[in-house]
């Protein structure tokens, strides 16, 4: 009986494995049935000789050159308000009239209080940075703070002189260096389609401060090369500026251009039954989508936009020399930025 059953778990063993082998030869033969993945095809852009420009592109706001927060000397309560917003007023205008004190006991003679320049009557912004619920129109019945009695007194509104009007903007300590006082820009204002305006840049802030975010911003005023009647403080206007230009440049896609060990690289299309070739770049101007190509390339070659796995590298000499050179004028650019940093901290 023992013997029975050896030779019925035998059986069951061999039967066993004899279906493992069975599919696993299926899983092998499926498996070599199953097609290879193709190759990747790299993507090849040639160079090209065209126009090369980075430009500069910042958001503002229109405001007055000039204007007044007006404020009465004395504390009391505004009794007559002659004037409303928007209108326009002249220098001696009266704008309000304030009875002093608080009870009968405390009036005195009225006060008035007078336009100390020519403009339009716009509302007094507390915090420019703040919603519009921070800005206000005095009204009549106001209670009000004067200057004799506060270093912090209630202002009643502002006055804006809308003959030279600018553009102000806040720039991130990134692109400060990109401005100069003097530099030639294009206003374009949003509420005013077609309307170009040539302006120059008359201000940029020696001192950073911070924004609403933490980072630090330079303020920098635009004054417009003419004024429109139409211009509106706070309106939103667009500053365009030409920082550098080529008529004749020999470019390439910026993903065509690679760094190894410091050094910039492309990567030349491969010759028939070769490999792609790597070749050094010096460049020169870049843009958000293209690189200037000074030496290394010539107009018509054929690079990569991707690093293929096998390729014919450039000698490793070669390559240490254009990273050290590459690193020296780095720190050279760094320098001069300083320097340019320091001339504007002296000039305050």
């Amino acid at each position: 009986m023992a013997m029975k059953r050896l030779i019925r778990k035998s059986w069951k063993l061999v039967t066993i494995l004899t279906l493992v082998a069975a599919a696993g030869g299926l899983g092998f033969r499926q498996y070599q049935k199953k097609p290879k993945k193709p190759k990747l095809d790299l993507t090849i852009v040639a160079l090209t000789q065209g126009e090369m420009s980075l430009r500069f592109t910042e958001l503002g706001d229109i405001a007055a050159k000039d204007s007044v927060n007006i404020a009465s000397k004395v504390s009391g309560r505004i009794i007559e308000l002659p004037v409303h917003e928007g209108q326009a007023v002249r220098a001696g205008q009266t704008l309000a009239v304030i009875q002093p004190g608080r009870t009968e006991s405390e009036r005195f003679l009225p006060s008035t209080v007078t336009a100390p320049i020519d403009g339009v009557l716009i509302r007094y912004i507390k915090n420019p940075e703040a919603s519009s619920a921070d800005a206000r129109f005095a009204e009549i019945g106001d209670y009000v703070t004067g200057i004799f009695e506060s270093q912090s007194p209630t202002y009643l509104m502002t006055i804006a002189d809308m003959r030279r009007v600018v553009v102000k903007l806040k720039i991130n300590e990134m692109d400060i260096l990109k401005l100069r006082e003097g530099m030639s820009v294009l206003v374009k204002v949003d509420a005013l389609p077609g309307a170009e305006f040539p302006s120059t840049v008359s201000m940029i802030s020696p001192q950073a401060e911070k924004d609403n975010r933490g980072g630090k911003v330079f303020r920098v005023e635009v004054s417009l090369g003419r004024n429109d009647p139409r211009l509106r403080t706070g309106m939103t206007a667009r500053v365009d500026a030409t920082l550098e230009h080529r008529a004749h440049a020999l470019k390439m896609p910026l993903a065509a251009l690679f760094d190894e060990g410091g050094a910039s690289v492309a990567y030349l299309q491969a010759p028939p039954g070769g490999k792609p070739k790597q070749t050094l770049v010096k460049t020169g101007m870049r843009t958000e989508t293209d690189v200037e190509v000074l030496q290394g390339l010539k107009d018509g070659e054929k690079v990569l936009t991707e690093k293929p796995e096998a390729f014919d590298p450039a000698p490793p000499e070669a390559l240490k020399a254009a990273a050290g050179k590459k690193g020296k004028e780095g720190g050279r650019a760094l320098r001069r930025k300083a320097q340019q940093v320091r001339r504007a901290m002296t000039a305050i």
